[in-house]
């Protein structure tokens, strides 16, 4: 039996792949901007509306990195990143050649990932952190945009980022990958 004619009787089964919630998607079970991530092939839904802290400063740090950016690499907003047959994550801001097509993106090929938190910061570091370590992206930002720090994850081994430092917002915070992009919170417009 298809996933369609499942789900036409009513039933879901316990786990997704990503190439389903594509087909979802497609076939308009899912809208095309569900606010949902697949994890480990677990439907998680996400925040339907952000709140004023995270819009403004998804929006900042938008505006102090792009112009930053030069040659091959693309700023990309809440983008759908597949980290494997069954995981699928939207992070806020995420960076990475443009010569590779969202769908084909995976965790080595990401130069700069950054989650904004201010309700969802313990499931940024609890859940995404270990998450994005495991499948092998390098450099992981989290903002946390009411406290004004950002959280620096290095150098992912065995599931865990071996390097983990937080900086305040007056501190200059240099992309490991892209050195040419140097936030500090403190000074975003």
């Amino acid at each position: 039996m298809t996933l369609f004619q499942n789900m036409r009787k009513g039933l879901l089964p316990a786990r997704l792949t990503v190439a389903e919630i594509y087909d979802l998607t497609a076939a308009g079970v899912l809208a095309e901007n569900e606010p949902i991530e697949l994890i480990e092939g677990e439907v998680i839904p996400m925040a339907a509306a952000k709140v004023d802290w995270h819009s403004i400063m998804v929006s900042r740090l938008m505006h102090g990195i792009i112009p930053r950016l030069s040659g091959d690499p693309r700023l990309y907003a809440e983008a759908s990143v597949t980290l494997s047959l069954d995981t699928l994550v939207e992070p806020d801001l995420a960076i990475w050649s443009r010569r590779i097509l969202p769908r084909q993106v995976r965790g080595p090929d990401l130069l700069l990932l950054i989650e904004v938190s201010d309700s969802s910061i313990a499931y940024d570091l609890h859940v995404k952190a270990p998450l994005y370590a495991a499948h092998g992206v390098r450099e992981y930002w989290v903002v946390d945009a009411v406290r004004q720090t950002i959280r620096v994850h290095r150098a992912p081994q065995g599931g865990v980022y071996s390097d983990v430092e937080e900086y305040e917002a007056h501190d200059s915070v240099t992309a490991l990958l892209l050195p040419e992009v140097c936030v500090r919170l403190d000074t975003l417009d």
